[in-house]
């Protein structure tokens, strides 16, 4: 009976939707990990996660006992009683939903009841209506990796839309692979996928080819919007060529074998991309232990004047008052960004943490866009990215301080290539007020940098 219960959950499938949720939770992370938090997060997933799969069994045991690759499941094998198994499947996803929601925040608990209740009730029956149901499963289907970066960073903004881009094209493919390897069985069962009302394949080969085009730009803006690197951009995207040369061997020869090399080839695809995903962020960090090069020395720039400027407490604060003696580290964003702004703000929270048992370390951000990055607007902000009061300022006022400063004094638009007020520079200011280093925001090595010219000018007379 527990190995048959067990079963009712598809451990196969659950593996890798926990490896797509930890990967959300790696991009969704905004200062040190959390290891209970994510323990929290793999465990109420995977709970809701096999509820849901035991649901939908229970939901289709009929179903099942007509196709030779599911007859032998729990349910329709009279293994477990359909009974037994709707009040197993309950337990696992009420659990599943309040240990996200109590575990880690009400969000990733609401996510991961959407996820449920959208496959059960929207997906499933759509299956013996209309072959868009595959459209309608893409939906929840692509959830997890959402709900471990929400479980993270305790919203849901670009970087987390990219991700669940990603999983929502791959299931394209995949599932339309499936559903012609087994058009027979789901016939017999009355499930109307693509490949059931349109047995001769053509249309299925297709979509999925189509598909596969998609998902190549689609598995780029991990790099675009600054998650990842050059590695990752590469990797991704000699990936995407290789699951599209699978598509397009079923488009010219449609076979059960080239529909399995489309599926096989999916199953592959998406643990590499993870893969390279981490790889690309991880082995900068490496890189900079190993070379050394957070060592390497300050130089000397501008030195920055006083000014005055409205922080996002709503007091207006000189840089005199609170940044005069102290060691900070400037950046330059708008909170209505979708592009990098998130990214930097994460890893300025992550400087943040790195950084926190020194009391002579301030964070600056100015918003270059103060016409609607009002104090109210910068403070949730602000709460948002975890800044700690007093040690984290967020700053509007006039545009025309705010530029001459990005301008002027740190001369962004000639640094690295940029192009406007806006950056993705982190830049370093001693107790002297003097600017000494720029550090890339979108480079994971840059951080560790960061942190080490930090430290290098505390020591540094004041």
């Amino acid at each position: 009976m527990i190995a048959a219960l067990i079963e009712l959950t598809k451990p196969r499938i659950t593996w890798l939707i926990l490896l797509s949720t930890a990967i959300g939770y790696f991009f969704g992370v905004r200062g040190e990990w959390s290891w209970m938090a994510l323990f929290h997060t793999m465990l109420g997933t995977a709970l809701i996660a096999s509820g849901t799969a035991a649901l939908n069994q229970w939901y289709e045991w009929d179903a099942d006992a007509l196709m030779a690759r599911t007859r032998n499941r729990p349910i329709p094998s009279g293994r477990v009683a359909r009974g037994t198994a709707l009040w197993f499947a309950v337990a696992l996803s009420v659990l599943g939903f309040f240990e996200l929601a109590l575990g880690v925040n009400w969000l990733t608990g609401w996510l991961g009841l959407f996820t449920l209740a959208s496959y059960l009730f929207l997906y499933t029956p759509l299956k013996r209506k209309s072959w868009h149901s595959t459209t309608v499963g893409a939906v929840p289907g692509a959830m997890p990796p959402m709900i471990g970066y929400a479980a993270a960073a305790g919203v849901v903004d670009a970087p987390a839309w990219a991700l669940y881009a990603i999983l929502f094209v791959w299931q394209f493919p995949h599932f339309y692979s499936i559903a012609w390897m087994y058009r027979d069985d789901y016939s017999r069962a009355g499930i109307r996928m693509l490949p059931v009302v349109e047995p001769d394949g053509a249309s299925t080969a297709r979509h999925i080819l189509a598909f596969l085009l998609l998902l190549i730009p689609v598995s780029l803006t991990p790099s675009l919007l600054s998650m990842t690197g050059t590695l990752y951009l590469a990797g991704a995207l000699v990936m995407g060529l290789y699951f599209l040369r699978a598509g397009w061997r079923v488009a010219r020869e449609k076979s059960l074998m080239n529909a399995r090399g489309v599926l096989l080839a999916s199953v592959v695809y998406l643990p590499v991309l993870y893969g390279l995903m981490v790889v690309d962020v991880g082995s900068a960090v490496l890189l900079v232990a190993a070379c050394g090069r957070s060592r390497e020395p300050l130089e000397s720039f501008n030195t920055v004047p006083d000014f005055t400027l409205t922080a996002d407490s709503g007091e207006e604060l000189t840089a005199s008052k609170v940044l005069s003696g102290k060691v900070w580290v400037a950046n330059f964003i708008y909170t209505t960004c979708p592009g990098p702004c998130p990214r930097t703000s994460r890893q300025m929270g992550l400087v943040q943490s790195k950084l926190a048992g020194e009391p002579e370390v301030r964070l600056v951000s100015f918003t270059v866009d103060p016409e609607n990055d009002s104090p109210a607007a910068l403070s949730a902000y602000a709460k948002r990215y975890g800044a700690e009061p007093g040690r984290w300022y967020f700053f509007t006022g006039s545009r025309d301080v705010l530029h001459k400063l990005s301008r002027d004094v740190f001369m962004l638009h000639s640094v690295g290539g940029q192009s406007a007020d806006h950056s993705t520079r982190f830049v370093l200011v001693d107790r002297k007020g003097v600017i000494r280093k720029y550090y890339d925001s979108t480079e994971a090595s840059a951080i560790d940098g960061l942190v080490a010219g930090v430290k290098t000018a505390l020591k540094e007379p004041g």
